[in-house]
């Protein structure tokens, strides 16, 4: 009732308020930059798939450029030659327009996260129009470096949305000057960054006690700020027209207000107005909003429930910018599908895949590829000219160039990527990148310029990107004959139906093993074990009564294992109802928490479980966060069982240690090893301190009886250590306390290589991480796994991350291969790596091994590829989640 009042209120205004005013003087044109990129050599790409956004591939196809203008684009032999033009042989590679993304925060969110760069809220008003995120950019953000790398050549940087207007967004070229005046986009307009929902009302209400508190108030704010413009509009319009009949009775020029005069700008057309909403419901309130207010939104930003209100989007022509697959974070994105997307494009309406993250900007070709294979899985046919333009033509759109960039046609700006891989695939790389054919990046040396923040010791390392991909198993490698193309045979990609055998028989599945493939194998699952794995040829008994699941074309492997995650802990992320992750209040001052059991906070029917299924993760472990020493973790499977508890005790050092002893990195070690040595004087003495015979010690009886399995050496370690001044310290203590150590983090383990390898401890790692995010993480790199695992060092890979996304290892491990890991260790890095580094009997096919399984309609790791059935402990278990719910629920639109 409330909401729906609310909509009539809204209603009855839009008849009853006028619309704003018809400005009186034209707009100032935008401003251009203040420094020009020129091209000095005409060039041209030949032999290349050439993929345009305006339509459909070219085969054989070429691009020719000059001074930054495209001239020409078609086939190879159509296009000729310009004078004394550089020619790129693109056989076998492809070529697309640049990529643009219409949601960042690079340059005022800039890396290392610090006071000094954080910039990108002006959170100290609900109103603050007036500020523009242009004037808190940084060049030098090292993140705009990866963003070439990753094909981007244009964004829209917005303010954050802590508040209900937070200020300009500022549209840039990436080019790499010393202001951001030298890379403003030239001649595009700015936006105004607007946000509703939970953000405003959690900065203000929940945080000052001060409006807004609620969604009705966030409202009565936009109206009340456009009313205010409106008003400033009319007085400075009418003192003009004095000022013109009469100059003398004029009087003084009003005073200009900048908040105002930005509101003023909107709703004269100058501005667009990108607004951060996810609820279907308050995305057709800002509708109503605008519309009483005489302004348009241009996009809505994140929008995961956009598909829900698809049509009347489409039909006000609003775009939305929204991710792939993330979702669950708060309860506002809790309903979010992968389908987002697809839904909105079937439906004729302008999707976005944005980024709004310093990592996800590097990969948007892969989340766009990512979003089309599960539109295509689940019936919406998209091409993958429309994928591509999520993240090139509609992008560009969103900011209001799509006429000068964003596809690659003759007279667009020379915006163009030469890529290594379908660019829609997890493989894709970027050889080449050029902006105003100006090349920005080249996979030979890097990004053309490096940040003044990388230059100096840290030049040869992680800021070059430049490691060479490691080779990608083609269909024989795989024993397949060809691929799953949903759009021509939707059955490869039908999962299995449930069965309720007991024995399960693959037959000529090609097997990885968690060491070596076997193709044409068949794979006995019988009493939730694996009993066999034969070669083709191979004889033997099949047990009678067991199902047959025929195995040609698929890929059987070991399920997927994440070794570091607080899956079944979290359900919500902005919900502290639903966390159960870590202490709070005075209870979290604790620095040891060794007692803490992790597997009594599993929510075993948590909606992540069934999500982390889809994407052929069939296990977890599963820890709290927090405290010097932060408990025990559980393994837990999918089907939200605790399979094993205690499995691990958890330790931070660095930064998170810091803060847990509120000291330095010395106090961190000084306090570990007073409670370890307390720890291993308690086990030889217990009956001494039962009968207070001992000294004080540094924990808890209950802690200190928690570590004995460490002393032991019976319990893993798995110390949370990014420095590589940490990993050795934490390297130190473990030959100290006799620990089996796994070092988590390890964003700098590669500089450290040798040393681990030769004391044995692996490292759990997430690879897309590569940002010099704080100062523990300077020399984070791409290619980190890759020179680990040539050290010599056992890699495990994690999420690291939310539970709702642990569903993304499998990209993880992609990106490993695309910057060097081989594919097969990649896989192991989720399966045999995990079961060795904690003693798990998973992650395996192998006689005895606990038979999680996951049958694939393809490569494992690539993004076209979904698991077709899933077996806990020999028991198949549904693919299905909440989301797929969701989806049927709205695939058709309700009748008019």
């Amino acid at each position: 009732m409330r909401s729906s009042s609310l909509l009539l209120l809204l209603a009855s205004a839009c008849a009853t308020v006028p619309r704003a005013p018809t400005p009186t003087t034209p707009a100032e044109a935008p401003p251009g930059a203040t420094r020009v990129w020129k091209q000095t050599r005409a060039v041209v790409v030949r032999h290349a798939t050439v993929l345009p956004a305006s339509g459909p591939a070219i085969e054989d196809g070429a691009v020719a450029w000059v001074d930054g203008k495209l001239t020409a684009v078609g086939r190879n032999a159509e296009v000729t030659s310009p004078p004394g033009a550089e020619e790129v042989d693109g056989t076998g590679l492809y070529v697309t327009p640049g990529i643009i993304d219409a949601h960042s925060h690079l340059g005022v969110y800039a890396s290392p996260d610090s006071f000094s760069n954080s910039d990108g809220n002006e959170a100290t008003a609900p109103v603050t129009a007036e500020v523009s995120a242009e004037h808190s950019f940084w060049p030098q953000d090292p993140g705009l470096r990866r963003a070439a790398a990753g094909g981007v050549t244009s964004l829209l940087v917005l303010p954050g949305s802590a508040n209900l207007i937070g200020g300009r967004g500022f549209p840039v070229k990436l080019h790499f000057g010393r202001s951001a005046a030298e890379v403003r986009f030239p001649g595009a307009k700015d936006s105004l960054k607007m946000a509703c929902g939970e953000n405003p009302r959690r900065v203000y209400g929940a945080g000052r006690n001060m409006a807004p508190a609620t969604r009705m108030a966030n409202v009565a704010g936009y109206r009340q700020a456009f009313a205010q413009a409106r008003d400033y509009m009319a007085k400075r319009d009418e003192w003009t027209k004095k000022k013109e009949k009469s100059p003398d009775e004029a009087g003084p020029e009003p005073m200009r207000d900048l908040k105002l005069e930005t509101l003023a700008e909107v709703l004269r057309g100058n501005i667009l107005v990108q607004n951060h909403c996810y609820r279907a419901d308050e995305m057709e309130v800002m509708l109503q909003v605008a519309q009483e207010a005489g302004y348009t939104i241009r996009a809505f930003h994140h929008a995961l429930e956009a598909y829900k209100v698809r049509d009347s989007l489409a039909a006000k022509g609003v775009a939305v910018a929204t991710w792939a697959d993330w979702w669950g974070f708060k309860l506002e994105a809790w309903d979010g599908i992968p389908e987002n997307a697809g839904l909105l494009s079937q439906a004729g309406g302008k999707a976005v895949i944005h980024s709004d993250s310093a990592y996800g900007i590097q990969r948007l070709n892969q989340e766009a590829g990512k979003a089309m294979w599960r539109a295509r899985e689940s019936g919406i046919p998209i091409p993958e000219d429309e994928a591509l333009r999520w993240v090139t033509l509609n992008a560009a759109w969103v900011m209001g160039v799509e006429g000068v960039t964003g596809s690659l046609e003759p007279g667009k700006m020379a915006d163009v990527v030469l890529w290594k891989g379908h660019p829609l695939s997890v493989y894709a790389r970027a050889q080449k990148v050029w902006a105003d054919g100006v090349v920005t990046f080249d996979a030979g040396s890097g990004a053309v310029e490096a940040s003044d923040f990388e230059v100096g010791e840290m030049a040869q390392g992680p800021a070059k990107l430049v490691a060479a991909s490691a080779p990608v198993p083609s269909l024989t490698d795989l024993g397949l004959t060809e691929r799953c193309d949903v759009t021509k045979t939707r059955e490869c990609a039908q999962p299995l139906a449930l069965g309720a055998e007991a024995c399960t028989v693959f037959q000529g599945v090609t097997a990885f093993t968690g060491t070596t493939w076997v193709k044409g194998a068949t794979v006995v699952v019988d009493g939730g074990k694996v009993a066999s794995v034969r070669q083709h040829g191979e004889g033997g008994a099949v047990p009678s009564g067991c199902r047959t699941v025929d195995g040609k074309g698929r890929v059987l492997t070991p399920g997927l294992v994440d070794p570091l995650t607080q899956l079944g802990l979290v359900e919500v992320g902005a919900e502290v109802s639903t966390q159960d992750d870590g202490l709070r209040g005075e209870a979290n001052k604790r620095d040891v928490r060794a007692a803490l059991v992790s597997a009594e906070d599993v929510n075993p029917v948590s909606a992540a479980f069934a999500v982390a299924r889809l994407g052929g993760v069939t296990s977890a472990l599963t820890v709290q966060h927090g405290g010097l020493i932060s408990g025990q973790s559980a393994l837990v499977s999918t089907d939200g069982a605790v399979r094993r508890t205690p499995l691990a005790m958890h330790i931070h050092l660095g930064i998170g240690g810091r803060d847990a002893v509120s000291g330095s990195r010395a106090l961190v070690l000084e306090r570990l090893r007073e409670v370890l040595s307390d720890a291993r004087e308690y086990g030889r003495r217990k009956g001494d301190f039962e009968q207070r015979r001992m000294r004080d010690v540094g924990a808890s009886r209950l802690d200190l009886e928690a570590l004995q399995p460490v002393l032991a050496g019976k319990l893993p370690v798995v110390m949370v250590a990014q420095k590589a001044s940490d990993i050795r310290a934490a390297l130190t203590l473990a030959r100290e306390y006799n620990l089996k150590l796994v070092i988590a983090g390890a964003s700098e383990a590669w500089l450290v290589a040798k040393e681990l390898a030769d004391a044995k401890v692996p490292v759990i790692l997430q690879p897309t991480q590569n940002l010099p995010l704080d100062f523990d993480r300077l020399n984070s790199r791409l290619d980190a796994s890759a020179l680990l695992g040539a050290a010599g060092v056992k890699v495990l890979f994690s999420v690291l991350g939310e539970p709702g996304m642990v569903r993304t290892l499998a990209q993880e491990a992609g990106n490993a291969v695309a910057w060097g890991l081989p594919h097969t260790e990649a896989l192991k890095a989720m399966t045999s790596n995990v079961a060795d580094a904690l003693e798990l009997p998973v992650g395996r096919l192998a006689p005895g091994a606990t038979a999680d399984v996951v049958l694939w309609n393809g490569d494992p790791l690539e993004s076209a590829t979904r698991p077709l059935g899933m077996w806990l402990a020999g028991r198949q278990v549904p693919l299905v989640s909440r989301q797929q719910a969701l989806f049927e629920k709205h695939r058709a639109l309700p009748a008019k």
